[in-house]
């Protein structure tokens, strides 16, 4: 317990000179705190009870001046606190989201969006409130309580067993509700990811949700979310409003036990004046404060323990594909583009550390450079999954892929996607203009390779005709274009890098044919001699291609031009007949108009 979070002051050295000074003014303001309940014992026995007026004055005047030092040292210790909390959360969050840049593929499988929002956002927090209430008690409690022992001993020895059973009972109380508390956060975080990620879905979701009517089981899911998180936050909540009256009432009840057998020995003259009773029970006082102290503030340092837990989880999670030690870098202009799969052989691995059924088996292809080749074949076939291991968004379990006869492994990964262009499947565009977009590549790259690009992609026309051009505003994930026109910039973004591979991951799905033919017949002049690989599931996008190759259930079941596959495989010929055997040509095949921009 609180290995995590004591890892929090070893790991964020910047900050820990102002650690260093707040437990500097914190030690100030407990000697200051001491030192008033010892005057406390002159005030009395040496001014009231002597009646003495100077003496009084005396004390008072040091009583003022003290508790100044004791209020001012805190508030300076609060302040110093403040900033290493939140330094060491603005690190944390750093390092966090920095990691996070560093996954593939395979670490985003592991770890869900809501699951990274959640360690990023409210575990950061909860760290940052633990660390502050611990800098706050980190000498306070355990300095009080053993300077407020020593003097009891030496100043009323009579009563200090009140002291080591008030403490032991305190103590005993901890023990059983403080690991319970702790269990319950965790808990409690978990859910909260797990509603997290059920938001997150909802969210990104909701048109289909709205299309197919929806709206009732989404709110049913998330209800139960709701609710199995609440078990554990009322578990934790509850034992933590339970620790305060609990340690309320033992605090009164030693003050009462105290009262009574001191009194007793006052009134007895049993070696206790009034003054050394009135001076044990602030005694009593700085001991059961702290321990109530660290009562109250435990609950928050478990909290932060267990979000620090979940966030070291990630900062330690190594990333699934990694640069080799001696990783070449070389100019993409050098590259020829000769593309090779060797044996290539991939599967999944899930979260526990197994691997799925293979989701690729035994492929060997060659591209040379400059030629076009269409992958072809139903969802699920493995496209996606092949051309994922060319910019090692996910690294092969077996064989090896090369480019120029060096394998994809040897390249420094930002190297490497200088490379090997990609247009996804999903054209995401993010909030900012087209320019920014367009160049979010290549930032250096001129107009001219800008326009060259966008032309390419058959998106020059419309962006010219928006009213703001290159600096015309994209929404959040491009919602304000139509799929078509997010599709075509998302080339465009490709391009503007100059890839020497040029991989389009299904990205013409939403084009009507003329505008996916002119983008296939454009690249080829834009970028000279490249050599592309086109994913497609329909004919039409690949029939015009130097090589064609045809997959099923993650393996190379064909190879060759339109033609050949036509004359001689069957598959290519059912896929043929499914899709243009009713005359139509790929030319004239009816396609859905291009949606309009929203």
């Amino acid at each position: 317990m609180l290995k995590s979070f004591r890892r929090m002051f070893v790991i964020y050295k910047g900050y820990r000179l102002r650690l260093v000074i707040s437990q500097v003014l914190l030690l100030i303001s407990a000697t200051a705190s001491i030192s008033l309940a010892t005057l406390n014992q002159q005030l009395i026995n040496d001014g009231l009870m002597a009646g003495k007026p100077l003496v009084i004055i005396e004390t008072g005047i040091w009583m003022v001046v003290l508790a100044l030092v004791a209020g001012g040292a805190m508030a300076g210790t609060a302040a110093f606190a403040v900033f290493f909390a939140q330094g060491t959360a603005y690190l944390i969050r750093s390092e966090l989201y920095h990691k996070i840049q560093t996954f593939s593929f395979a670490n985003f499988d592991q770890f869900r969006t809501g699951n990274l929002l959640t360690r990023l956002s409210a575990d950061v927090n909860y760290i940052a409130n633990a660390v502050l209430y611990s800098v706050m008690l980190l000498l306070y409690a355990p300095f009080m309580i053993v300077v407020a022992f020593v003097l009891a001993w030496i100043n009323t020895p009579s009563l200090i067993w009140v002291l080591v059973v008030v403490s032991i009972v305190v103590l005993a109380v901890m023990a059983v509700i403080v690991p319970q508390i702790f269990n319950a956060y965790a808990q409690r975080q978990q859910r909260l990811e797990e509603l997290n990620n059920t938001l997150q879905e909802n969210l990104a979701g909701v048109r289909v949700v709205k299309a197919f009517v929806r709206e009732e089981l989404e709110i049913e899911r998330f209800k139960q979310r709701s609710l199995a998180m609440r078990e554990p936050a009322f578990a934790a909540a509850f034992r933590v409003a339970a620790l305060n009256p609990i340690l309320t009432a033992t605090a009164q009840i030693f003050t009462a036990l105290t009262i009574a057998v001191g009194g007793r020995q006052v009134l007895t003259a049993a070696g206790l004046n009034v003054g050394e009773l009135i001076t044990f029970m602030q005694y009593l006082t700085l001991v059961v404060t702290p321990l109530a102290m660290l009562a109250i503030v435990v609950p928050f340092i478990l909290r932060g323990d267990a979000s620090a837990s979940r966030v070291f989880e990630i900062v330690d999670a190594p990333p699934a594909v990694i640069d080799p030690p001696d990783a070449k870098t070389l100019d993409p202009a050098a590259i020829e583009g000769r593309l090779a799969f060797e044996n290539v052989t991939f599967a999944f691995r899930r979260p526990d550390g197994q691997y799925d059924p293979p989701a690729l088996k035994n492929i060997s292809l060659t591209v040379e450079p400059g030629q076009r080749v269409g992958i072809l074949g139903a969802t699920g076939a493995g496209k996606t999954a092949l051309v994922n291991l060319v910019p090692r968004f996910y690294d092969a379990t077996q064989g090896r892929i090369t480019i120029d006869g060096i394998d994809v492994r040897d390249f420094a990964q930002d190297n490497l996607r200088q490379i090997v262009g990609i247009a996804l499947q999903e054209a995401v565009l993010f909030q900012g203009d087209v320019r920014f977009n367009l160049k979010f590549g290549n930032v250096d790259a001129p107009d001219e390779t800008m326009h060259g690009a966008a032309q390419a992609a058959d998106a020059y026309g419309f962006i010219a005709n928006l009213p703001q051009t290159w600096e015309a505003p994209v929404a959040r994930r491009g919602y304000n274009f139509s799929g078509g026109q997010r599709q075509r910039l998302a080339i465009s973004r490709t391009l503007t890098t100059l890839p020497r591979v040029l991989i389009l991951d299904d990205s013409t799905s939403a084009l009507d044919v003329a505008t996916e033919s002119r983008v296939q017949a454009a690249i080829p002049g834009f970028t000279d001699n490249v050599t592309t690989i086109y994913i497609a599931q329909r004919i039409s996008a690949v029939i015009d291609l130097d090589l064609i190759v045809l997959m099923e259930n993650g393996a190379i079941v064909a190879t060759g031009t339109h033609e050949t596959l036509l004359a001689e495989n069957p598959l290519y010929q059912e896929i043929y007949a499914s899709q243009l055997g009713s005359g139509m040509t790929p030319a004239t095949e009816e396609r859905p108009a291009e949606e309009k921009p929203a």
